[in-house]
């Protein structure tokens, strides 16, 4: 496969609370339109069951850029307060199709912060051409980082206000 038809994101929140609380909103999708407003709709197979490897979901994203992404997202991997790796399948205004990962890790920090690291990596199922590429990267870069800085503050002040006493599906 070709450079060109790569594309990866990164991302870090620093977010003061519990880890456990963090990673409860962070890896449950469901959670997602109280606090990371680029999620417009947010379906998952089983609205009321816990998170763990193999639970499904499906999103609709808009963020600043004009277009719309549908994610369908499972989950991989589930290492409760330390990991949550997806597998999605996405499509940029029902055309553009990619598919990859979207990894986030969770590690605790002095002073009650938590080191929320994001990253992803897409494949594209078509190719755009050679000169498109380096133009796509940095436009879903900037829409990417964009949305992610967007999602901090709330993200925090959930945490903040939170008394979350969740159970936590088992490591898988």
């Amino acid at each position: 496969m070709a450079r060109e038809d790569v594309y990866q994101f990164g991302f870090q929140w620093r977010i003061r609370g519990p880890i456990e609380n963090v990673f409860h909103y962070v890896s449950d999708a469901r959670t997602f339109p109280d606090w990371f407003g680029v999620f417009k709709e947010v379906a998952s197979d089983d609205p009321d069951g816990p998170v763990m490897v193999g639970t499904h979901t499906t999103a609709r994203v808009k963020a600043l850029l004009p277009y719309v992404l549908d994610w369908d997202i499972t989950v991989s991997r589930y290492v409760p307060s330390t990991l949550l790796e997806t597998a999605v399948k996405l499509s940029l205004n029902g055309r553009f199709g990619m598919h990859g990962y979207v990894r986030y890790t969770f590690q605790e920090l002095a002073d009650n912060v938590v080191l929320v690291t994001n990253e992803q990596r897409l494949v594209a199922d078509k190719p755009l051409p050679r000169m498109l590429h380096g133009v796509a990267q940095a436009a879903f870069a900037f829409n990417h980082d964009w949305a992610m800085r967007q999602a901090q503050a709330p993200l925090q002040a959930l945490v903040r206000n939170s008394s979350l006493g969740w159970p936590v599906a088992a490591t898988v």
